[in-house]
């Protein structure tokens, strides 16, 4: 083990934080109808380099948010209003990342 990892379990606040981030992936793929004709397919597959961006950019916001609790592991009230206020903002900015991104 790593030594500045820390050896608790996953805290409910962490694995509240996975399912927002889990829910936020979801609604990305959840906006694509799906096609009824081949050229609806092709259109479709013109937005999945937008759709890739969106994901990647909210995988690396994942990626630094778990990085901090398995470094940390706070469960203080400080913590947990700043995690509900980031986790918030990465459920609304779903629909606009994916938008930006299709620019």
């Amino acid at each position: 083990m790593l030594p500045w990892k820390r050896t608790r379990p996953v805290s409910r606040l962490e694995g509240f934080s996975d399912a927002v981030f889990a829910f936020s992936a979801t609604l990305l793929v959840v906006s694509l109808e799906v096609p009824q004709t081949f050229p609806e397919l092709v259109a479709d597959l013109r937005g999945f380099g937008a759709f890739g961006v969106s994901f990647l950019a909210l995988v690396l916001i994942w990626s630094v948010h778990n990085a901090f609790f398995r470094r940390y592991g706070l469960d203080d009230g400080l913590t947990v209003v700043l995690n509900t206020a980031q986790l918030f903002v990465v459920l609304f900015y779903v629909y606009p990342l994916k938008f930006m991104a299709e620019m």
